[in-house]
């Protein structure tokens, strides 16, 4: 990723990949677990946060609280559209809830995705992903990079 700024984890905010799997295997549990696997989530929780539950990072390693949040990244505005247009979520989703419980940012990005699938119906999974890094919605972030590596961690584990 060009803008990756060679942040550490932090065990402040950071989890190992078996705690991942383990809030993956009670978090990934709805409709959409076999398009969306452990797996790929995997890729994608370490490709946007390295495992850390915590808030998007500025050039100074400042948290920038008003953009996105959690292990998935995903964008206050967009947790905004979420909890309007999805009443299939398990839980009214802040950046604050997502911080403050683990298994609630994991729950974000499943149920996110789930509702990408929904909304984008014909879709295909990469379309999906591309539209969840960014690339979607009138989005216009080049991120073919970062969904290929999501696919290709999904593919070796």
């Amino acid at each position: 990723m060009s803008d990756w700024k060679g942040w550490a984890w932090n065990p402040e905010h950071g989890f190992t990949f078996g705690e991942m799997w383990h809030l993956l295997d009670q978090a990934n549990v709805v409709d959409t677990r076999v398009e969306f696997s452990s797996a790929l989530l995997i890729g994608l929780f370490w490709e946007e946060s390295v495992f850390q539950n915590w808030w998007q990072l500025g050039n100074s390693g400042q948290a920038l609280k008003q953009y996105a949040a959690g292990f998935g990244q995903i964008e206050r505005h967009t947790l905004g559209i979420m909890n309007a247009l999805y009443a299939d979520k398990r839980y009214k989703y802040t950046p604050e809830a997502m911080i403050g419980d683990p298994y609630i940012s994991v729950c974000a990005s499943v149920d996110y995705l789930r509702y990408l699938r929904g909304r984008f119906k014909n879709s295909t999974k990469r379309q999906i992903l591309k539209n969840y890094g960014g690339a979607g919605n009138g989005g216009s972030t080049n991120v073919e990079k970062k969904v290929d590596q999501w696919l290709a961690c999904e593919s070796i584990l």
